[in-house]
């Protein structure tokens, strides 16, 4: 297996489940309601707009982690 198939690999694991967190933020929204005393962690993964970008960051992370194992 090439170096880059594993980050293709772990990008696409990567895609579906941030495809599935989209889906799911109405969701955390409830849950923000539900559980008030962790209503802002619940909110803020609600948030369309956060988790797009928190799925960005974990993954640049990911990548950054396989490059350095490649060398």
């Amino acid at each position: 297996m090439l170096p880059s198939d594993n980050v293709n690999l772990v990008a696409a694991v990567l895609f579906a489940v941030a495809l599935l967190h989209t889906f799911a933020a109405a969701q955390f929204e409830r849950l923000a309601h539900r559980y008030p005393g962790h209503a802002g962690l619940f909110h803020l993964l609600g948030e369309v707009e956060v988790v797009f970008g928190f799925w960005a960051i974990v993954l640049v992370l990911a990548m950054a982690f396989l490059r350095s194992r490649m060398r």
